[in-house]
C-alpha cells in the first residue's frame, strides 16, 4: 500500500470521527423538539413505521405465477404475494426464514436482497413491516429476497458460534446468502444466481456493500442506507461491540475477533473501495437533524430521537469518508445526503423508493413489460 493511500485512509478515518462528533455536538438541543427514529431493525426502539402505501391499479399477477408457493413456504400475513419460506442452511444446521415476493411476470429472473438492521427480528424482516418494500416493488419484474433473523450478524460468517439466550448457534450468513440461498431461489422462484441487487440499512447497509464487493458475479448493484462504511475508524472498535452486546448480551468478538484483527479490515467497505468502484452504488445518509418522521409524544420518544441522532451522525461521518475514498479513482457510485433525517425507517423507506427509480430497475432491467 502506498504512503499516499495510507495517508488518505487515515484522513478518511479522522473525517468520519470528526464529522460524527460535530453532528452529535448539537444533538441535545434538538432532543426536546422532535423524536422517534428506528424500528425493529435498529437500536432505537418503538419506531414509527413508514407511511402506508396507496393501492395500485392494474393486475398484480398477470401470468398467474405469484400464486405458486415455493417449497416449504406459506403466504405471509403482510400480503402483496409475499411468501414466508423455511430454507435449509447446511452451514448453520437449521432452517432460516426468508420472506420472498416473486417477480410480477413469468421469466423475471432478477432478485433484490434486502438486509435488516442490528435488531433484526426472528419473525419477519423489517422491510415488510417498518417499511413498505413489498408495495414499492409490487408491480416490478424483480423478486424480493428478505432474510429473517440474524441480529447483530453483519450478515457475515462468524469465527465462533454465538450464544443467544443459552443457545449456541452457528452464524454463517455470508455462506447462506451467497452459496445456499441462491440455489433455493433459482429452483423455487427462477431467480438467477448472477442477476441480483442487494440493499440494506445500517448494519445491513455495511454488509450489503461488502457482499457486493466480494461477490460481484452475484450482485450487479448495491444500495446502502445509513451504513457504517468504516468500522475500523477511530472509536468504532468500541462502539460496534457495545451496540452488539446491548442487543444480544453475547460475545461480539466471536464475529471478527478482537479489535484490530484482519477480519475487521476485510469487512470494512472503505478499505475495500477498490472492489466497489465498478459496481453501481446508491448510497445515502441523513443529516442527523430530526425531520418529518420524528414527532415525539413521550419521554421514550425523546430518548429514541437522541439515539437516532447519534447513530445517524456516525453513519453520515463514515459515509462521507467512504465517498472521499471512492472518489480517489473513477467509480459508479451515487451519493445522496438528506438535509434532515435521523436513523429511522421512514427515511429508509424513502431511500429505497429513490434507489428503485434511480438505479435498481435500470441496472437490473426489471421493468414489467405490461
Amino acid at each position: 500500500m502506498s504512503h499516499s493511500t495510507l495517508r488518505r485512509r487515515f484522513a478518511a478515518g479522522l473525517t468520519a470521527l470528526a464529522t460524527a462528533a460535530g453532528l452529535m455536538a448539537g444533538a441535545p438541543a434538538l432532543v426536546n423538539a422532535q423524536s422517534a427514529g428506528s424500528g425493529s431493525g435498529e437500536p432505537a426502539p418503538a419506531a414509527a413505521p413508514a407511511p402506508r402505501a396507496t393501492a395500485f391499479g392494474g393486475n398484480e399477477d398477470p401470468d398467474g405465477r405469484r400464486g405458486d408457493l415455493g417449497d416449504n413456504c406459506v403466504y405471509d400475513a403482510v400480503q402483496s404475494w409475499v411468501q414466508l419460506c423455511e430454507v435449509w442452511s447446511p452451514s448453520m444446521n437449521r432452517h432460516i426464514k426468508v420472506q420472498v415476493q416473486p417477480a410480477r411476470q413469468a421469466g423475471g429472473n432478477a432478485g433484490l436482497y434486502l438486509l435488516d438492521g442490528l435488531r433484526a427480528r426472528d419473525d419477519w424482516n423489517a422491510w415488510t413491516h417498518d417499511a413498505q418494500a413489498q408495495r414499492t416493488f409490487l408491480m416490478d419484474n424483480i423478486t424480493l429476497v428478505m432474510p429473517v433473523g440474524g441480529q447483530v450478524s453483519f450478515y457475515s460468517d462468524w469465527q465462533r458460534p454465538i450464544n443467544l439466550g443459552g443457545n449456541l448457534l452457528e452464524y454463517k450468513y455470508e455462506t447462506f446468502l451467497t452459496q445456499e440461498l441462491p440455489v433455493y431461489l433459482q429452483n423455487e422462484f427462477g431467480v438467477s444466481p448472477t442477476n441480483n441487487a442487494i440493499a440494506g440499512l445500517s448494519m445491513g447497509g455495511s454488509a450489503a456493500a461488502m457482499l457486493a464487493a466480494n461477490y460481484p458475479q452475484q450482485f450487479k448493484q448495491v444500495s446502502v442506507f445509513s451504513g457504517y462504511m468504516n468500522p475500523t475508524a477511530p472509536g468504532m472498535y468500541s462502539m460496534i461491540p457495545l451496540a452488539m452486546f446491548d442487543q444480544c448480551k453475547c460475545d461480539p468478538f466471536a464475529m471478527w475477533g478482537p479489535p484490530g484483527s484482519p477480519a475487521w479490515g476485510r469487512h470494512d467497505p472503505l478499505l475495500n473501495a477498490d472492489k466497489l468502484r465498478n459496481i453501481p452504488m446508491y448510497v445515502t445518509a441523513g443529516s442527523a437533524i430530526p425531520g418529518q418522521y420524528d414527532q415525539p409524544s413521550s419521554l421514550q420518544g425523546v430518548f429514541n430521537t437522541f439515539n437516532g441522532i447519534i447513530l445517524e451522525g456516525l453513519s453520515r461521518g463514515s459515509t462521507l469518508a467512504f465517498q472521499n475514498e471512492m472518489n480517489a479513482a473513477p467509480n459508479r457510485a451515487t451519493f445522496n445526503y438528506r438535509t434532515t433525517g435521523i436513523h429511522g425507517w421512514g427515511y429508509w423507506n424513502d431511500d429505497l423508493k429513490a434507489a428503485r427509480s434511480e438505479q435498481i430497475l435500470d441496472v437490473m432491467n426489471a421493468y414489467s413489460t405490461y
